[in-house]
């Protein structure tokens, strides 16, 4: 462990207690390694760290733990989340991928904190041309500095600390892969993003803004994304969808089409990698698979219509009312090809979660030929009046009888198939 400050400040050697030094730490003036005195940071204790092939000094994660035991990095000055190893592995293997098709790409971090998902890009994906990592935070970029040079990237990648909007509008059409990492919502940089990628590339981004995508506070929901969420046994899904819609809009507007390719709920964020493609017939197309899902509280039953100016039902086939959600995206949410390349990437290297993360790309290759929204098994089971049978046992009857069944990354009891509701309380009396 380590300070990356020299103290200015002296105390005597008397007894201190917990609150006078909360209050004294408010007050330290310290200088970076370099020597350059600063009097506007707060004294932030590092530790180093190794994620891939990439060392890293972040801010101790210990100093920012919650009582309850997670990590809040938004305690700290300097952003690091070590929860987010998981993504960060996923997005070099996705980065990888990226570059084989395109031979070769720019990247974009606009929200790097540390630094530690633009190096990691330099220094473990292979045709990375150059990466651009900027954080607002000026004790973010002094540590951003320090790690470029630990890593020996500073050939790769360009440190800058401006806003994150400023920065993607000054570099209008030059990057490839662009990745939204923000804390909150990434909706605030979705236009200049989108005005940022080059004819054919990525958007890769995360939201950690989960309740509202997921109905817990609908009105923020509608004021971000301009859509309604629904919260059901599927509304992580319904909020991704939304996520997604919201970005391809965005992208229409600068004729670019984004095309999901890989979209997963993991603890507490989405993260979504969306295939870029500039052309104004290419986004109209994407926006054609733009629409609404109705449930039905009291059967269960969903519609889904496409559209963003259309009529939806008011009654279902049951006699109950439905409930909207969207506008959102009704399409796939995974190409299995291109999610088969990432998990062939992620098997051949070393990293600490590789099993658990190749365990979620297989389950999203599992059910991506399936349709929008899955079932909960215990939800459909006390809406039936009955005990929940094994779904495994469930899973081997709905293929029986010949329809697409499978689980889904979304929920452990859950189970994505296009087998009629009727169909499906059937067989699970049967069961």
């Amino acid at each position: 462990m380590m300070m990356s400050f020299i103290k200015v400040t002296t105390v005597s050697e008397t007894m201190i207690d917990a609150t006078m030094i909360k209050d004294l730490m408010k007050t330290i003036r310290y200088y970076y390694y370099d020597g350059n005195p600063r009097d506007d940071c707060v004294a932030v204790q590092t530790i180093f760290l190794t994620e891939g092939k990439t060392k890293i000094e972040v801010p101790n994660p210990e100093t920012f733990r919650t009582k309850a035991g997670d990590y809040a990095p938004s305690l700290t000055s300097v952003f690091y989340n070590p929860d987010m190893e998981f993504c960060r592995d996923i997005s070099v293997s996705v980065a990888q991928s990226v570059s084989k098709i395109l031979e070769n790409i720019w990247v974009c971090d606009p929200l790097a904190g540390v630094g530690i998902r633009g190096i990691r890009y330099a220094k473990e994906v292979k045709g990375v041309l150059g990466v651009l990592v900027n954080d607002r935070s000026k004790d973010a970029f002094e540590l951003m500095k320090k790690n470029i040079e630990m890593n020996e990237v500073g050939n790769l990648v360009e440190a800058r600390s401006t806003d994150a909007n400023i920065i993607l509008f000054q570099n209008s059409g030059r990057f490839n892969f662009v990745d939204l990492d923000p804390f909150g919502s990434p909706a605030p940089f979705m236009d200049a993003a989108c005005g940022a990628l080059s004819k054919r590339g990525m958007l890769a981004m995360t939201a950690t803004d989960t309740a509202p995508l997921s109905g817990t506070h609908a009105r923020a929901c509608l004021r971000r994304y301009w859509a309604k969420p629904l919260k059901t046994e599927y509304c992580h899904e319904l909020g991704i969808r939304i996520l997604i819609a919201f970005a391809q809009r965005i992208g229409g507007m600068h004729e670019v089409s984004l095309s999901p390719v890989l979209a997963h709920a993991t603890r507490h964020y989405f993260r979504v990698y969306l295939m870029a493609i500039r052309g104004a017939q290419r986004a109209d197309e994407v926006l054609k698979n733009i629409g609404f899902v109705s449930h039905c509280n009291f059967c269960m039953r969903r519609v889904f219509t496409r559209g963003t100016a259309v009529e939806l039902p008011s009654n279902c086939e049951c006699g109950g009312r439905f409930s909207h959600s969207g506008p959102l995206w009704l399409g796939e949410l995974i190409d299995k090809q291109f999610t088969r390349e990432v998990m062939d990437d992620l098997s051949m290297r070393n990293f600490k979660l590789k099993h658990q993360e190749i365990l979620l790309l297989s389950r999203c290759i599992e059910e991506a030929d399936g349709p929008p929204t899955f079932y909960d098994l215990n939800e459909l089971s006390s809406c039936s009046g009955i005990s929940p049978p094994k779904i495994s046992e469930l899973i081997t009857a709905i293929r029986a009888r010949g329809y697409f069944v499978s689980r889904t990354h979304f929920s452990n009891t859950g189970f994505r198939t296009d087998a009629p509701i009727e169909e499906i309380k059937e067989i699970l009396k049967g069961v």
